[in-house]
């Protein structure tokens, strides 16, 4: 029987979850965005750092063997922005990236990523927390508060296609001091 290596083939992001506080605040958001949006599950809520790409198990053994190495220090960022994004047709609540151990781990990741082969970002790092997919057009009227988040860990996640919906497991966890 012929080795299919394309099942063992992983799409991967690096990225930060939400606590349950967190989670309400943008479910709260969400609950006042049109019926037309397809709404971001709870579940899969969460800030990315980079998304990776389709990653081969080598690649994914040499990404988790570096990130170990990098230094992962503990940032804040506020997301106080709601905003539309035309061409992935999503809405997001976006911040600035200011806190410098935070642009240092962004540009480390991408270096890395470049370094295996990964996918890599044509944009500079914005960080947000995507709400909505398949939004055609900004929103107003939304009534929210901003979101300050200070993880206590970077995770590498898998995305796949599940039984109801995209899911995102956790492959692997960094705690970040």
């Amino acid at each position: 029987m012929p080795n299919n290596t394309n099942s063992q083939i992983k799409r991967v992001f690096l990225g930060f979850s939400l606590d349950s506080k967190q989670t309400q605040t943008i479910a709260a958001i969400q609950a006042q965005l049109p019926s037309s949006v397809r709404l971001v599950p709870s579940a899969n809520l969460h800030m990315t750092l980079a998304f990776l790409g389709a990653a081969t198990p080598e690649q994914l053994t040499a990404l988790i063997d570096n990130v170990n190495q990098l230094s992962k220090p503990k940032f804040s960022v506020t997301l106080d922005t709601l905003s539309h994004w035309a061409k992935p047709k999503i809405l997001c609540l976006r911040g600035e990236a200011e806190d410098k151990p935070l642009l240092q781990l962004a540009k480390e990741t991408q270096s890395l990523a470049a370094e295996l082969g990964l996918h890599c970002s044509e944009h500079s790092f914005n960080p947000h927390i995507t709400l909505s997919r398949k939004a055609k057009s900004p929103v107003n009227g939304i009534r929210y508060q901003p979101i300050s988040l200070q993880p206590e860990q970077l995770h590498l996640f898998e995305s796949y296609p599940g039984a109801d919906g995209v899911e995102y497991p956790t492959l692997h966890s960094w705690d970040l001091v």
